[in-house]
């Protein structure tokens, strides 16, 4: 289960926004946004997607919070197979992750 967890320096519903653009092909299956005292945010994405290739699927969950001062986007990644007695994802959930990593602004890798 792949997990990418970084700061970003921009808000978090414009760190919201920019994911959803990087996962434009496959709109989120959940998405809610949360306001708190003292102007703290939590975003959540929930994402599903079908990998033809390896007749599995992939789900990837993104949370954004400014509970500590400053954005922090923790992205989830996973997959399942139709394999007998196996499960095995054929790299599917690390494939999904990265898109989320490729709309990293935070100069991190």
């Amino acid at each position: 289960m792949p997990v990418h967890r970084y700061v970003v320096k921009s808000s978090v519903l414009e760190t919201m926004e920019m994911i959803k653009l990087s996962q434009a092909a496959n709109p989120p299956i959940f998405e809610e946004i949360r306001s708190f005292q003292d102007g703290k945010t939590l975003a959540t994405l929930a994402y599903e997607k079908y990998y033809f290739r390896a007749s599995n699927r992939a789900a990837l969950f993104i949370t954004i919070h400014n509970f500590h001062g400053e954005a922090e986007v923790t992205a989830v990644s996973t997959g399942s197979s139709d394999i007998f007695l196996f499960n095995l994802d054929f790299g599917a959930a690390n494939h999904f992750l990265r898109g989320v990593k490729k709309s990293d602004f935070s100069g991190s890798n």
